[in-house]
């Protein structure tokens, strides 16, 4: 409706303004055949007013400018919409001119990359080709160098194989007068080692027998001293469970009295002997960071009142020995108000 009065907005004012002449006619009863009669009556008669001819066209003047209006502006919006596609497509040319010649600056980089490489490889395929060829220039000359060498090694071993021969006969000469003194030599140190052996075997016993009763008496020493540390070692042990043991015991009856203090009893819940068993999660300075009945009492209330008296008790008390704190990072214990 709103669409049909917004396109015809001239029909739209004439059906209303028809509409109320005729409801202006109904309410004063116009008779044509005869004068109309005053008549007496006690009803309140209700005033139409007449829309003159003047204010229709007042209006209808309205209507037609507002009209004019509108198409003036739907005109300006094409207009402003046309003018916007037209830069949209000389942007979308511009862009595709653009793009062309980045295409065709990275077809010619890549020609010019292309022709580097190719020279770049003709380049070392060349070098190559000239190392190859000096290489076997080297080895051809390294085999001469070697096979002249090996000549002139041939005429020296020659000549030290002779020299060598004569050494060996004076050797052998000398060998021969050495071996005639080193026998008497090896003789008479053979009775002198024998001398040296038998007092080096007495010193050697009595040192052993030494060591062997000094060892035994530093084992001694040492199992008795091994003894008494094992049996302090011990002692402290025992004293400092005990001592580990009280103080657990004090902190968990602290953690009990607090949590005590601060339960609020359930109404109803005295007389029935109620208990629950409680896992709570602490962090190290003892906040509580997490609480579940792990075993219900069978009444809720009471178990939810348990929860909110350890979540209450907020930091519990902790273990003044640092080594002891994990043992309460996660506790579990029975709440028995009894």
């Amino acid at each position: 409706m709103r669409d049909l009065i917004r396109r015809n907005p001239l029909a739209a004012v004439l059906a209303v303004l028809m509409h109320v002449a005729i409801l202006a006619f109904l309410v004063v009863g116009v008779d044509w055949r005869d004068p109309p009669e005053p008549v007496v009556s006690d009803v309140q008669v209700v005033e139409a007013r007449v829309i003159d001819e003047a204010e229709l066209e007042q209006q209808l003047e309205q209507v037609r400018t507002e009209q004019q209006r509108k198409q003036a502006e739907a005109a300006a919006a094409r207009e402003r919409e046309q003018r916007e596609l037209e830069e949209l497509r000389q942007r979308r040319e511009q862009e595709k001119a653009r793009l062309a010649e980045l295409e065709a600056e990275r077809q010619r980089k890549e020609a010019a990359r292309k022709r580097a490489a190719e020279e770049t490889a003709r380049k070392e395929a060349e070098a190559k080709r000239a190392a190859e060829e000096k290489a076997r220039r080297e080895l051809q000359a390294q085999r001469a160098a070697e096979a002249k060498a090996k000549k002139e090694a041939e005429a020296k071993r020659l000549a030290e194989e002779k020299a060598k021969k004569e050494a060996e006969a004076k050797r052998q000469a000398e060998e021969k007068a050495r071996k005639e003194a080193e026998a008497k030599r090896r003789a008479e140190e053979e009775a002198r080692r024998a001398a040296e052996a038998k007092r080096l075997a007495e010193e050697r016993a009595r040192k052993a027998a030494e060591e062997a009763a000094r060892k035994k008496a530093e084992a001694e020493a040492a199992r008795r001293a091994a003894e008494a540390r094992a049996r302090e070692q011990e002692l402290a042990a025992q004293m400092q469970a005990t001592r580990d043991q009280a103080e657990i015991a004090q902190v968990v009856a602290a953690i009990r009295d607090k949590v005590e203090r601060i339960w609020l009893r359930p109404p109803g819940t005295a007389a029935l002997g109620l208990k629950c068993r409680v896992r709570v999660r602490l962090g190290t300075s003892g906040s509580v960071l997490l609480v579940n009945v792990i075993e219900s009492s069978g009444n809720g209330a009471f178990d939810r009142s348990v929860e909110a008296a350890v979540r209450k008790a907020d930091p519990l008390p902790m273990p003044t020995t640092e080594r002891l704190r994990p043992q309460f990072r996660e506790l579990t214990f029975e709440f028995d108000p009894r």
